[in-house]
């Protein structure tokens, strides 16, 4: 028995000095960080951000001779701030630090400071893993303070572009110098473009229009794609002009202000609009109507009555695939406000992305029912925004999505000749 008790004291010793036991011993994702483990965040640029500016966080963590496998690393919900983290390969780093070496990897965040001040940039929360993937322990980096300044004549309450590069192209089909009649329809489609910010970002435009005249907006297109560490967004919107009678009709123009970084200066990219002229429909006409020109007219009219139902078929096939993808956004936004975080920049996101498919009647409803979420991303609020929060934003949405008819919701082009 002695000899057998002896035995397991020296296994427990060995056990007890083995790097890798005293390393990630613990089975629990709550345990503490081991010593062998090092988190350091820190930000780019440090001071000197506006409004709008990408800043990145760059948060390392480093491991003491090895790295098991490359943990998890999540940032916490901020005031003022929305974060984004696009997925690339993680950066291998090294380090000597006290003589030791070290090896981790180096994880980046993309931040949008959507008010002006001195702003926290909470600690980064790291999740340990173990070589087969399971959590054996948590750590965190330090806090970090961010000074952001408004620059003049730029509105903090709506979302602010800061970047270095932007450009706006619209183009009309058919073209403005086009003969028009009445019943007919124009599409116009402005892309946006803009370094280092995510195509969300963009604030939506508005597409006012005389009487007289019809509007369908399309869901946004929106891309963003990553090189070598540079962001770029690209939205693209699109919006049907419908004339319903004749006239002379100006559609008028769409802006976007963006702050230059190069420059320090608050500049418009505008979307001129277009005016048209527009002619009565031809009428029918008179008694001498050969029976030649009679039966031209009829077979026209059964090519365009089987016109009309392919049209009516591939509209019906765009409704339902419209409102599939509406109800999809919206169970995408529902779980965003039911996550246990709440957090504010992902319900913003799925709300965007929901709200893309909304007539404007509807649209409207919704802005008005996000206005205390905007408020606490854009306008600088000072209470975070909670999961109580995020239960009341959702029902006035649901209220909002049960107070418009099935058929309107998604914001697709309805028949021009039914």
């Amino acid at each position: 028995m002695r000899r057998l008790f002896a035995t397991l004291l020296w296994l427990a010793l060995a056990l007890a000095a083995s790097p890798r036991a005293q390393d990630f011993s613990a089975g629990s994702e709550n345990a503490p960080a081991p010593a062998n483990v090092v988190v350091r965040q820190s930000l780019d640029p440090q001071t000197g951000a506006v409004i709008g500016q990408r800043v990145a966080l760059y948060v390392d963590v480093l491991f003491r001779g090895d790295m098991p496998r490359p943990p998890r690393v999540s940032l916490p919900d901020a005031p003022g701030l929305q974060a984004f983290r696009f997925e690339t390969q993680g950066l291998t780093i090294r380090d000597a630090i006290s003589g030791e070496p070290y090896v981790g990897q180096r994880f980046e965040f993309a931040l949008y400071p959507r008010r002006g001040g001195q702003l926290e940039v909470p600690a980064a929360a790291v999740t340990l893993l173990d070589a087969h993937g399971d959590a054996v322990g948590r750590a965190q980096g330090e806090p970090t303070r961010l000074d952001v300044a408004n620059p003049p004549g730029v509105d903090a309450s709506q979302p602010v572009v800061a970047t270095r590069s932007f450009r706006l192209v619209e183009q009309w089909a058919p073209e403005p110098k086009a003969q028009l009649k009445a019943g007919d329809a124009i599409v116009r489609t402005i892309t946006r473009t803009a370094e280092d910010v995510p195509a969300l970002a963009m604030r939506d435009l508005a597409f006012p229009a005389p009487a007289g005249v019809s509007v369908y907006v399309d869901p946004p297109d929106v891309d963003d794609r990553s090189d070598r560490g540079v962001v770029t967004g690209r939205r693209v919107d699109r919006v049907t002009y419908v004339f319903e009678r004749a006239g002379r009709f100006e559609l008028p123009p769409a802006t976007q202000p963006w702050w230059d970084l190069g420059e320090g200066a608050l500049k418009t990219e505008t979307a001129q609009g277009a005016a048209f002229d527009v002619v009565a429909a031809p009428t029918a006409t008179d008694d001498g109507v050969s029976l030649r020109a009679a039966l031209a007219g009829v077979a026209a009219a059964a090519a365009l009555a089987g016109l009309a139902l392919l049209v009516a078929r591939v509209l019906r096939r765009r409704r339902t695939s419209a409102a599939h993808a509406e109800r999809e956004a919206f169970a995408a936004l529902r779980r965003a406000c039911s996550n246990a975080t709440a957090d504010a920049g992902a319900v913003y996101v799925a709300f965007s992305r929901w709200r893309s498919f909304l007539d404007p009647i509807a649209r409207r409803s919704a802005t008005e029912a996000a206005a205390g979420l905007e408020k606490a991303l854009f306008a600088g609020g000072e209470r975070r925004w909670s999961s109580a929060d995020a239960g009341e934003f959702i029902n006035r949405a649901a209220g909002v999505r049960r107070s418009a008819p099935a058929e309107r919701r998604p914001a697709d082009l309805s028949p021009l000749n039914p």
